[in-house]
C-alpha cells in the first residue's frame, strides 16, 4: 500500500557559524570561574539511506519502519532535501525493562545534497513497505539555437 507524503518549501538556510557565535557570546558573558553548557534538547538520529540516479531522476530510499506519513517532514530547495520526523516508541503492553535495544526512537533527520540542479516542482514522495522514496527529476538541459546572420 503506497501512502503520500506532503512536501513543504523552503529548507530554512542554517547558519554556519552558530555554534561558533554561540560560545563566542557565552565566553563574553561569562565571569572568570564560571562554568556553562551549550546542549541538544534531544538527540536526533539518522535512519539508513540510499541515494541513486537514473537517466531521469535522482532517488533518495530512506528505510523508516513502523512510520506513519504525518510523523514524516521533507522540507527542498534548489539543491538537496531534508528529511525529518519522529519515530514514537510503541508498545501494546507496559514494558518491565529491556533486554537489548537496536531500533532508534526519537527524533530523525536526513540531508541530501545533489551536485546537479533538479526540477524542484515535479518531485514527487511515497512511502512503501518500511520505506519513503523521494524522486527528485532531472533538469532538462537548456537548449541553445543558433540562428544564421544571412
Amino acid at each position: 500500500m503506497q501512502r503520500v507524503v506532503y512536501l513543504r518549501r523552503p529548507l530554512h538556510i542554517r547558519n554556519p557559524r552558530g555554534l561558533q557565535q554561540q560560545l563566542e557570546r557565552a565566553f563574553q558573558r561569562t565571569q572568570t570561574g564560571a562554568l556553562f553548557m551549550i546542549a541538544h534538547q534531544h538527540q536526533v538520529w539518522q535512519p539508513p539511506t540510499d541515494v541513486y540516479e537514473t537517466a531521469q531522476v535522482f532517488i533518495v530510499r530512506v528505510e523508516l519502519a513502523g512510520m506513519r506519513e504525518a510523523e514524516i517532514a521533507i522540507t527542498l530547495d534548489d539543491r538537496g532535501l531534508r528529511i525529518e520526523g519522529q519515530r514514537p516508541e510503541r508498545h501494546e503492553q507496559p514494558l518491565v525493562g529491556y533486554h537489548q535495544m537496536g531500533i532508534n526512537y526519537g527524533a530523525f533527520a536526513v540531508e541530501v545534497f545533489l551536485s546537479q540542479p533538479f526540477d524542484i516542482e515535479r518531485v514527487t514522495a511515497h512511502y512503501d513497505d518500511g520505506f519513503l522514496f523521494v524522486e527528485l527529476p532531472r533538469l532538462s538541459p537548456a537548449r541553445v539555437y543558433v540562428h544564421s546572420a544571412e
